[in-house]
């Protein structure tokens, strides 16, 4: 999955259901979840559509824990720990914060009418664990802590062993609680912090700052794409500022909306690519642009290579082809 579109999100739960032997096409017919229509619609509403499937999901298996078991691990994409759990959830409500040494992930999966059954949750907070695991290159890693605000089960020991922590039901909020030391071993190894150069970085985490600016920015524009190229006037609404203020704030981080928008792009392009899951023509206008010949041009520019060559390579070396993870995104300037 990339974080270019709710078809990425859909696809990539139901390739997970798949794998663990669901008759996933069937469920996601009747939650309302088929490609086309079945995705055009807000995101409150998307949401109530995949709480809708997991329900369907628990009573076709008869197994309260599937959540637990189908999550696969994934590397934590650019956008880091907040972007990744964006990538299972729409609309998602987060935060972050640091207390005594740990950071604190809190999540709220809104809906519109439906009410968010835990197993999408589970789901969630597996994904992000195992994506931990996988970016630091460690299958002990475990939160300090999870908190469920839901009741406890009668199975509530299996949670505990899952997670590798203990497991607190009937708390205010849904929260998994991580060591900082696991989380700086499980940043991307980006071409700073080879360099020797990563320690504003792990100041940052240190210090629990929320996202920088650019960075919500570009996860609207991951939003905006499939609907065609994002406009500045229309991000600046989004997010109640002035586009004077918008280029004013991206300027004070060293960047524009011009380089937000192709580094973007870039990055997602370079996950879709990796994981072969759209076609090319389907890729093109995903990222927004108007035909795949200036798509084909985009990734000449950027990796140096047409993207049937890019999948190609993929297929070969595995889900990410060193040509690619040398050509990750650049800090704009």
């Amino acid at each position: 999955m990339s974080y270019s579109s709710a078809l990425h999100l859909v696809r990539g739960v139901k390739s997970r259901l798949t794998s663990s032997g669901v008759a996933a096409d069937a469920l996601f017919a009747q939650a309302g979840l088929n490609e086309g229509e079945g995705l055009a619609c807000d995101a409150l509403t998307l949401s109530d559509k995949l709480s809708h499937l997991w329900e369907l999901v628990v009573a076709q298996s008869g197994d309260p824990l599937i959540g637990l078991k189908i999550s696969s691990p994934h590397r934590l994409g650019w956008l880091g720990v907040m972007g990744h759990i964006m990538l299972v959830s729409p609309t998602v409500q987060s935060s972050i914060e640091r207390c005594h040494g740990n950071t604190r992930v809190g999540l709220v999966l809104p809906g519109a009418q439906r009410v968010v059954p835990q197993q999408r949750y589970d789901f969630v907070w597996c994904v992000l664990l195992r994506s931990l695991r996988c970016a630091a290159g460690r299958d002990d890693i475990a939160p300090v802590v999870v908190e469920y605000s839901f009741p406890a089960p009668a199975n509530a020991h299996i949670y505990e062993e899952t997670f590798g922590c203990p497991v607190k039901f009937g708390m205010p909020h849904n929260v998994m609680e991580f060591s900082d030391t696991d989380l700086v071993m499980a940043l991307p190894a980006n071409p700073p912090l080879a360099a020797g150069s990563g320690a504003p970085v792990l100041a940052s985490l240190a210090k629990a700052e929320p996202p920088t600016f650019s960075a919500k920015v570009q996860a609207l524009l991951a939003s905006l794409l499939p609907k065609g190229p994002p406009h500045r006037d229309d991000v600046a609404a989004q997010l109640m500022m002035s586009e004077r203020t918008l280029q004013r704030r991206l300027a004070e981080e060293g960047t524009s909306f011009t380089n937000l928008v192709d580094d973007t792009r870039r990055e997602l392009a370079r996950q879709s690519l990796s994981c072969g899951e759209l076609s090319l023509k389907m890729l093109s206008f995903q990222l927004g642009f108007s035909e795949p010949s200036a798509f084909y041009r985009a990734c000449k520019r950027w990796f140096g290579m047409a993207p049937s060559d890019i999948v190609h390579l993929a297929h070969q070396s595995g889900p990410e082809p060193e040509s690619l993870q040398a050509n990750l995104p650049r800090k704009s300037a």
